[in-house]
C-alpha cells in the first residue's frame, strides 16, 4: 500500500513540472536516505505537527534560531527529525560592489558560504526561549539567566539555485537544513505543519523568531512573537521609500499591524527565514511563509516580503520525504 501512494505522489510531482526546472545547489554532502521521512512517518508527521504545549502563553516549539557567538543571525521551522526551512540568503556570501546581495560580484567571490565554516562558526537552537545567558556586551533579559535551548550543528544544506540565477531579487529565497543529530521530539520541540496548496487563512499572522525589535539595538537573548497583517494590495500601495522587488511569483506581502506606530512590532535584521505561521480552528499552526526581505531601516510602514511555502511543498517532499501536503 505504501509503494502505491509513493508512486502516486511521484506522478503527481512529476505532472507539476517543479522537478524538471529544478536547480539544486548543495553546501557540503547531499541529505542522507536514512533522514528522508517514509510514507508511514510523513503521515505521523502530519498529526503530529503544529501542536504546542498548553500554556498561559503562546510557545513556537518549531522556532529555530541559527546562533554566532550566542547572537542571532536567522531563523527558522522545524518541518521533521533532520530537517529545518529558512531563508536562502543566510547562506549567500556574495556581497558585490554596493552593498548588492549577488550583483557586482568580483571574479574570485565564492557566491555561497563554506559547509567547514558553518560547521564551525553556528550553531543551531530550538525547544526553548533563551538563546543565551548573560553577557556584558550584548543585551539581555531578566528572563534568561542562562540559555533553555537544544544546540545542533548544519550537516547540510539544499537551495534553491534560481535565488543566485536570478541575482537574489526574483525569488525563491527558501533553503533545507539537514541537521547533524536527529531531533528529539518532546513536549518543548515539535515540528510545524506545512501548508496545503490555496489553504484559506487569515490575514494576521505571526512571526517567532530572536530579530532585533529595531534597526537600532543588537538582538536580545529571548525570543519574541511579530504580528504581521497580509497586504493584498502589495506592491501597488507600498510606502515611496520601498525599492524592493516587486515581481517575484512566489512573494507574499505583509506589514505590522500599526504602520503610524515606530515601535510596533516588525520583522527587522535576524528574523529572515522565520515562518509567517497561521493557527487554525482546530489549534494546529502552518508555515504560510518564510521572512524574506524588508526595507533597509525596518520602518514600521514597510511591506516586507515573505517567500510561499506552498509553491515548493513538492520539491519539500522529494528531498525529504515530508509529503502530507503534497
Amino acid at each position: 500500500m505504501h509503494i502505491i501512494i509513493f508512486i502516486f505522489l511521484f506522478f503527481i510531482i512529476l505532472s507539476n513540472g517543479q522537478l524538471s526546472s529544478f536547480n539544486p545547489v548543495w553546501i557540503g554532502p547531499k541529505f542522507r536516505e536514512t533522514s528522508m521521512q517514509s510514507i508511514s512517518e510523513s503521515i505521523q508527521l502530519s498529526e503530529d505537527c503544529g501542536i504546542q504545549k498548553e500554556s498561559k502563553h503562546k510557545r513556537f516549539p518549531w522556532a529555530v534560531s541559527f546562533t554566532v557567538d550566542g547572537v542571532n543571525r536567522l531563523g527558522g521551522s522545524i518541518i521533521s527529525p533532520y530537517h529545518i526551512l529558512t531563508a536562502a540568503h543566510g547562506f549567500i556570501t556574495a556581497i558585490g560592489v554596493g552593498g548588492n546581495l549577488c550583483m557586482n560580484l568580483p571574479a574570485n567571490r565564492s557566491m555561497y558560504r563554506d559547509i567547514e565554516d558553518l560547521q564551525k562558526t553556528r550553531k543551531i537552537a530550538y525547544g526553548g526561549e533563551c538563546i543565551r545567558g548573560f553577557t556584558e556586551n550584548l543585551p539581555n533579559n531578566e528572563n534568561c539567566s542562562k540559555p533553555d535551548v537544544v544546540f545542533n550543528t548544519i550537516r547540510s544544506v539544499l537551495i534553491d539555485g534560481d535565488f543566485v540565477a536570478g541575482r537574489c531579487i526574483d525569488g525563491h529565497d527558501w533553503a533545507i537544513v539537514e541537521v547533524e543529530n536527529r531531533i528529539k521530539f518532546n513536549e518543548n520541540v515539535a515540528p510545524i505543519c506545512l501548508p496545503r496548496k490555496k489553504m484559506y487563512h487569515s490575514k494576521t499572522l505571526s512571526v517567532p523568531g530572536w530579530g532585533r525589535r529595531y534597526i537600532f539595538n543588537e538582538s536580545g537573548p529571548m525570543i519574541h512573537e511579530i504580528p504581521m497583517r497580509i497586504d493584498p494590495d502589495c506592491p501597488r500601495a507600498r510606502p515611496w521609500s520601498d525599492n524592493l522587488p516587486i515581481d517575484a511569483s512566489d512573494y507574499i506581502c505583509a506589514t505590522s499591524l500599526d504602520t503610524r506606530d515606530y515601535f510596533a512590532p516588525r520583522t527587522c535584521h535576524g528574523d529572515s527565514g522565520g515562518g509567517l505561521e497561521y493557527r487554525d480552528d482546530f489549534e494546529k499552526t502552518h508555515l504560510i511563509a518564510m521572512t524574506s526581505f524588508g526595507t533597509k531601516g525596518c520602518p514600521a510602514n514597510m511591506l516586507a516580503r515573505f517567500t510561499r511555502v506552498d509553491r515548493y511543498t513538492q520539491l519539500i517532499c522529494q528531498f525529504t520525504g515530508v509529503c502530507y501536503s503534497v
